[in-house]
């Protein structure tokens, strides 16, 4: 058995087998709806939107990616961030974070935060991921030159695992 996390919603715990082309998006579904923990009424409401038959659709492909923030530029960075330091997300935006620096800049996160919404959205409706045309983002700070410390610059791609 292993944990997976599948579609921003759910951490469960799976047969390694069952993961990946043997489950299908009925067998998804259904974990889902276990997670979720949905009464009927809800959970009909769910299961019959067609964006949600999509999601379940291509949820198990999605699942065999990880995205990843690289630091392509840092000046003055109070946090510490250095350029080809790498964060790295499940593919639904989680911080994996025995994979990424023990510090990571609060004021970096909301950036990424679109940034990974936008890769999620390309997963979910079945496209490549990084199809993403701007994927490159940075934090709050403005550097000296308008009143802040310094800047970071990110890179987002997604990586099959």
């Amino acid at each position: 058995m292993r944990w997976c996390n599948i579609n921003g919603l759910l951490l469960v715990r799976v047969w390694e087998d069952e993961m990946e082309e043997d489950m299908d998006k009925d067998q998804l579904a259904e974990i889902i709806r276990r997670r979720l923990k949905l009464d009927d009424q809800d959970w009909t409401i769910i299961k019959e939107n067609p964006k949600f038959q999509r999601l379940f659709k291509n949820a198990i492909e999605a699942s065999k990616y990880q995205l990843v923030a690289e630091v392509i530029d840092s000046k003055g960075c109070h946090s510490g961030h250095v350029i080809g330091q790498k964060l790295i997300f499940d593919n639904s935006g989680n911080l994996l974070t025995k994979e990424s620096p023990d510090r990571v800049c609060a004021f970096l996160m909301p950036n990424l935060t679109v940034l990974i919404n936008a890769f999620f959205e390309n997963m979910m409706n079945g496209r490549d991921p990084n199809e993403v045309m701007f994927n490159t983002t940075g934090c709050f700070d403005t550097g000296p030159q308008c009143g802040g410390w310094g800047h970071v610059a990110v890179k987002m791609t997604a990586v099959k695992k």
